[in-house]
């Protein structure tokens, strides 16, 4: 006969247990699920692939419209808050389209509420497309 205790657990201890690290587990899902959608629907990563759709090398590369994937990298600080006119962004992203996938890099400082980019790289294999350039 199977004992009701396991390894001094009884069946109320074990199911609160269980629950307490099923609700941990979903609420640091939770916040890492809205800290990455928050990024990926930014407004420097918005002004970014909007900026790379409109480029005709990526467009050739990747096509339109793009999107933004899971697992973007780097940091968004904002000076004085969120809501500040300053701040800086310094991310590494993968983007698809329907021709293929890369990742943008993103490089930008904000200022009075704009967001000015010093760095725009999109890389489609080993190929490395400067958005920012003269055209």
């Amino acid at each position: 006969m199977v004992s009701a205790r396991l390894r001094g657990c009884t069946p109320l201890s074990c199911l609160v247990g269980i629950t307490i690290v099923v609700l941990v587990g979903a609420c640091i899902g939770g916040i890492f699920f809205a800290v990455i959608g928050s990024i990926r629907t930014s407004d420097v990563v918005q002004g970014a692939l909007a900026r790379a759709e409109r480029d005709p090398e990526v467009a050739a590369a990747l096509g339109a419209p793009l999107e933004v994937g899971w697992l973007p990298t780097g940091s968004i600080r904002f000076s004085n808050g969120f809501n500040s006119g300053s701040g800086d962004a310094n991310l590494t992203l993968p983007i698809s389209g329907p021709r293929g996938s890369g990742e943008m890099i993103v490089e930008a400082v904000r200022r009075n509420g704009m967001w000015r980019y010093s760095r725009l790289i999109v890389a489609v294999g080993n190929r490395r497309i400067d958005v920012l350039r003269e055209q």
